[in-house]
């Protein structure tokens, strides 16, 4: 979920600034707040990485979705000893990190704002008497 907003991050500031070198400075800061309650212990990732469209939403938690572009050409880069690492764009980091939330009896809430930027919300219960279900 870190990676997701630093892509996102970055990636906006290159559209913003396409002739641009850009330094850490350059970069709004990716914000994690640690909160413990009585009954569980949240962790909110803040981004201001251009936020995800309305219509995206329902698909986050596919298998399928991705916003890095297409599987297929970084699978055959992953062939290629040379080339760099692959690092987004197999569709599986979100709907894999809502499993192991939900595996912890919590979950994983997502708000976007299109335009400006994305808030994640894992909470991870505390009780250890919670029963889950695993698909």
């Amino acid at each position: 979920l870190l990676k997701n907003s630093m892509r996102a991050v970055v990636e906006r500031a290159k559209e913003k600034y396409p002739e641009k070198e850009l330094r850490m400075g350059d970069l709004p800061p990716v914000v994690v707040v640690f909160a413990e309650g009585a009954e569980d212990a949240t962790i909110k990732i803040s981004d201001k990485g251009g936020g995800i469209p309305r219509s995206g939403m329902n698909r986050l938690w596919t298998y399928s979705f991705t916003t890095a572009g297409n599987t297929s050409e970084k699978i055959e880069r992953l062939k290629d000893e040379k080339a760099k690492p692959v690092m987004a764009g197999f569709a599986h980091g979100l709907p894999l990190s809502r499993i192991h939330a939900r595996a912890f009896g919590g979950d994983i809430q997502v708000m976007s704002m299109q335009g400006y930027g994305t808030d994640v919300y894992i909470h991870l219960s505390k009780m250890g008497d919670v029963e889950v279900a695993v698909p």
